[in-house]
């Protein structure tokens, strides 16, 4: 019985090419490109109503956007922006600005852990974040730089590099 399954499996198989192959044939021998197109769409079974819309151009037309008006208020860019969204945009506005400032360096305190807080002028704590045994003097001037993933470093007057951490201040 499985013997008997296998050998329909290979007539089927070797002679499904051949008839297939025979509707090819007749499409093959047209020598006009539209006729051949025609027959083997009618071999596949496509629809032939999309046979009126080949080779037919369709022009189209866009409308241009209008016109930037020159002397509008820049006031109505965004209506929708709520107070928080200003608020927070401003507060990132101040960090960046404080950042690039150059900071001096007012006090410098070692806790009983070791760790090592940079006081500045303008009232910013900071925290050595390295085991390196560099470190800064009092009245050194110092500027932050963005590290990679928000990392911070510090460097003084004379390139020494430290990397740090911001602390929270409690009022």
């Amino acid at each position: 019985m499985e013997n008997y399954c296998k050998l329909i499996l290979l007539i089927s198989l070797g002679l499904s090419p051949l008839a297939v192959g025979a509707g090819l044939d007749l499409c093959l021998k047209i020598s006009n490109d539209r006729d051949r197109l025609k027959c083997y769409d009618k071999l596949h079974g496509f629809d032939q109503s999309s046979e009126a819309n080949i080779g037919r151009l369709e022009n189209r037309t866009l409308e241009r956007p209008s016109p930037i008006k020159l002397g509008s208020s820049k006031a109505q860019g965004n209506k929708d922006a709520d107070g928080a969204t200003i608020s927070a945009a401003q507060k990132a506005y101040d960090t960046i600005i404080a950042n690039s400032q150059t900071l001096k360096i007012s006090n410098i305190s070692k806790s009983r852990s070791g760790k090592v807080y940079y006081y500045t002028q303008s009232g910013r704590v900071f925290r050595k974040n390295t085991d390196r045994t560099v470190t800064f003097k009092r009245n050194d001037s110092v500027t932050l730089e963005l590290g990679f993933l928000g990392s911070m470093f510090m460097t003084n007057q004379d390139d020494i590099r430290i990397k740090v951490k911001e602390m929270k201040v409690r009022k």
